[in-house]
């Protein structure tokens, strides 16, 4: 604790506040001190400690007269000689301040810019820096500011509703498995279905195939909805059917821990101390792996157009005689309804959780994010549930990461309308979808070429308006997941003979395309000619890469790898695949509570992404069981009541997870 002078002019509590630190020049602005230490500082309670073994006791003068407050001072510097990486707050430092609570953030910021003006900090001198003060905030003691918002309420009240909806529907749910369970002890399986097929048709006990079945009121079937029990069953049923591509699963889980491996790495930049050596770390040949992680979402581009190719497909018929435009229209706008109401629910519930959590962070953190998500989001949130925020400015974004769901969207409708007039026009279909594959290709190619990108770490970050966010140079992958499902589902009907020379020829090349992606750009030493034309092939060339592991583990041409991409463990966390990466930004925010900031390793990055994974799909868990199964099931009901008819049906067999 701070000792105070007994002649009663006190120190200011110098050792709570923050102070010049090491390795400036390696980029560490944070001079946060410590927010704890200030809210503790007036706590006289002794320590439960032995007191007598202790060299130093408390005393009146250890502890302030007056309240304390934390502030942040956010100084503007200058330095050319410190080594940048163009991130959002490169050139600010944070300073974090113990101070009277009775000083205004208006006194600080006056006290703070004379006292730069001078220059009487040795920090400034040293490094021939000028700094600027740009605002003061003040750290919130209490979290009991957000009782206040509305948007705190609106939440809890979603939560509420959830919760009681939850509780009813598992209390009959529970009860009705219980009844079943007793009735089936009483009259052995056997005699039920005497009963059942041969008597009559009486059934004693129904043994439900369907999660949703028609039993009793609406009502019934509502609550059901958000039965827990059955909503826990269904998650991790792992009989999947005959005919399901299984490998699908462990291709998306695995893609998952991948993109979540970079996620909580980008979303703590923030709070790093040394950025400049995270990117030395990332420059490693074998860390290319990580450096080129976007490809993780292209792996995701490409089942997403596999999946709704393969179940379109497998239900319709091609080279229809009579065309019935007016239903054809209806069938598209089913299928876009029906993606609207799947993801949304559990979309609208992470944004308005975000929303409320990254306000909580922002006003009780030491810690800055660049991301001020909760003033977006309060601006812009109907950009997100139209599907449209990838059209926009990265600076206008609510939910930076969701650029990918209006992204999928968006190819989804494309996907949607083609393969639908593939049923009666199928060579204009196909024609449309090279032409496409084509364009994307030539149009990221020069857009590439004129602005003189090259794929360095920092032209990522900072041109992910102009490269990387825009559906026509990324539906590439998409596209060719199309593609691959006809091929598998109606020209290969699941069946590829090949010889074992063959074989061993596809599986060296595709696996060295994709290795070629992913370690070409090691040392990021590229003309501008290269990296154009490898930003444009490269993602479609990535999605005929998985498109041949994918096909191969389908038609027993990669036993070992088929049967470890469809163990049944997979299953389950690849349906909360979608949950997780709504999620996993906001779990690795949530560093910024510890008001530590975050020093770059190699291996502390991987238990940190570790930890980062497991907290993700457990709070994607909860989401999906509350949120997003209820709202699938809802939907099936709305379906089959009001629209009756044969497409309906088949729009009601699109997976849970159609990312």
């Amino acid at each position: 604790m701070n000792r105070l002078r007994p002649s009663g002019l006190h120190y200011i509590p110098i050792d709570a506040s923050g102070q010049p630190e090491t390795s400036f020049l390696y980029g560490n602005n944070l001079w946060i001190g410590s927010h704890t230490h200030c809210s503790d500082i007036s706590n006289e309670k002794p320590l439960e400690i032995n007191h007598e073994k202790v060299t130093h006791s408390t005393t009146d003068f250890d502890f302030p007269p007056y309240a304390m407050k934390f502030v942040k001072v956010f100084l503007k510097h200058n330095s050319t000689l410190q080594l940048h990486v163009r991130l959002p707050l490169d050139f600010t430092i944070q300073l974090g301040l113990c101070v009277p609570r009775s000083c205004s953030n208006h006194d600080i910021f006056q006290l703070i810019e004379l006292y730069l003006t001078g220059k009487y900090l040795n920090f400034q001198q040293i490094y021939n820096i000028d700094l600027k003060v740009e605002r003061v905030k003040t750290i919130e003691e209490s979290a009991m500011f957000m009782l206040s918002l509305p948007k705190t309420m609106i939440l809890l009240i979603i939560f509420g509703i959830t919760a009681l909806l939850s509780i009813a529907g598992t209390t009959h749910d529970v009860k009705k498995h219980h009844r079943d369970k007793k009735f089936a002890s009483v009259f052995p399986q056997h005699m039920i279905g005497n009963i059942n097929g041969k008597s009559g048709g009486v059934e004693l006990v129904r043994i439900p195939q369907d999660p949703i079945e028609k039993e009793g009121s609406l009502l019934w079937e509502i609550l059901k909805c958000f039965s827990v029990y059955s909503n826990v069953k269904a998650l991790v049923n792992t009989n999947i059917g005959e005919g399901s591509v299984r490998c699908v699963h462990g291709i998306k889980f695995f893609g998952m821990l991948w993109v979540i491996l970079i996620h909580s790495l980008y979303f703590k930049a923030d709070f790093t101390s040394d950025p400049p050596y995270a990117f030395r770390i990332s420059e490693t040949f074998l860390l290319q792996i990580m450096t080129n992680s976007t490809y993780s979402v292209d792996t995701y581009l490409f089942l997403s157009g596999f999946l709704i190719a393969y179940l379109f497909y497998k239900s319709k018929k091609l080279n229809e005689q009579n065309v019935n435009y007016s239903r054809k229209i209806s069938e598209f706008l089913i299928m876009c309804f029906h993606r609207f109401v799947r993801l949304t629910p559990a979309y609208f519930i992470v944004i308005l959780l975000c929303d409320v959590v990254f306000t909580y962070i922002r006003r009780t953190s030491s810690l800055e994010i660049s991301e001020n998500l909760d003033e977006l989001c309060s601006k812009y949130w109907w950009r997100n549930v139209l599907y449209l925020n990838n059209l926009f400015p990265r600076s206008e974004m609510c939910l930076s990461w969701s650029w990918y769901l209006s992204l999928d969207t968006q190819c989804f409708m494309i996907a949607a309308f083609l393969l639908i007039v593939s049923t009666f026009a199928f060579k204009a279909a196909s024609f449309t979808l090279l032409f496409m594959i084509l364009g994307s290709v030539m149009v990221t190619t020069y857009k590439s070429y004129s602005i003189g990108y090259i794929p360095t770490m920092d032209e990522q970050l900072a041109r992910l308006d102009d490269i990387y966010d825009l559906p026509w140079n990324r539906i590439g992958p998409y596209l060719v997941g199309m593609a691959t499902a006809y091929l598998l589902v109606v020209k290969l009907k699941f069946q590829l003979s090949l010889g074992k020379v063959t074989k061993a020829i596809l599986w060296t090349v595709f696996p060295l395309l994709n290795l070629w992606i992913l370690f070409t750009l090691y040392t990021r030493q590229l003309s501008v000619e290269f990296s154009a034309i490898y930003m444009g092939v490269s993602r479609t060339l990535w999605g005929i890469g998985i498109a041949w592991t994918l096909t191969a583990c389908s038609t027993g041409n990669a036993e070992m790898i088929n049967k470890f991409l469809s163990y049944p463990g997979w299953i389950p966390l690849s349906r909360l695949t979608y949950c997780a990466y709504l999620l996993n930004p906001l779990v690795t925010t949530t560093y910024a509570i510890t008001e530590n900031a975050y020093g770059s390793s190699t291996f502390g990055g991987y238990f940190s992404a570790m930890g980062i994974a497991t907290i993700t799909f457990l709070y994607s868990f909860f989401i999906s069981i509350f949120f997003e199964s209820p709202f699938i099931l809802l939907t099936k009901i709305l379906m089959r009541r009001l629209l009756k008819s044969d497409s309906t049906k088949e729009i009601a067999k699109l997976p849970n997870n159609s990312k």
